[in-house]
């Protein structure tokens, strides 16, 4: 199979897990990468926790080795059209500068936001086009799982590579920010999210 464009158009309809949030995505350029921090595992670590809890399936999907996969776009292209009033916006210590957004129907992650101007979306979101679009970046792999052994471990960075310092402040553009599928007046007003510890 030829590699694909990393960096590619989008245009999907979005739903959480059970289908009680649904939205679509209208990008024109997007890209996909992988985080192994311990900040994201934790995130989706206490989002599973909380289903649990609650007596629903996890939702919030690692790959083999705690990584979050996730989609780059921007908060202007993202658009929720059902289901608005099952959106939490939570942060995930005290001070952190990303607000997280999930569906507390069910406890999906959906998407992050900040004062970049980008949009973090949950790559699980968009699984059919997901298939065809290779992982760009796979970043802060000091914090990765060994995994199980059944599948080779992918080459990944220790921090980041250098090339996301040439990429990533490029696609930071605050001006894409508004209109953002959440509003948040004030982010030190955000609740702090329940359960939240960082990722083993």
């Amino acid at each position: 199979m030829s590699k694909v464009n990393p960096i590619q158009a989008i245009k999907a309809n979005i739903q959480c897990q059970c289908g009680t949030v649904k939205g679509s995505i209208d990008s024109p350029s997007a890209l996909r990468f992988v985080c192994y921090s311990k900040d994201c595992r934790g995130y989706y670590n206490a989002l599973n926790a909380l289903a649990k809890n609650a007596g629903k399936p996890e939702a919030a999907a690692l790959d083999p080795f705690g990584g979050c996969d996730f989609t780059q776009i921007y908060p202007c292209e993202i658009t929720i059209r059902e289901g608005q009033d099952q959106l939490e916006t939570r942060l995930i210590r005290k001070n952190s500068p990303i607000p997280r957004t999930y569906a507390k129907c069910c406890f999906t992650p959906l998407f992050s936001t900040g004062g970049t101007g980008a949009a973090l979306l949950n790559s699980n979101l968009l699984s059919a086009w997901d298939q065809h679009c290779e992982v760009k970046y796979r970043i802060i792999g000091r914090h990765a799982l060994k995994g199980d052994g059944s599948i080779p471990k992918p080459s990944m960075s220790w921090s980041v590579p250098f090339g996301w310092f040439f990429a990533m402040p490029k696609r930071c553009q605050p001006d894409k920010a508004q209109p953002s599928p959440v509003e948040v007046k004030d982010i030190k007003e955000l609740k702090l999210l329940e359960g939240f510890v960082e990722g083993k």
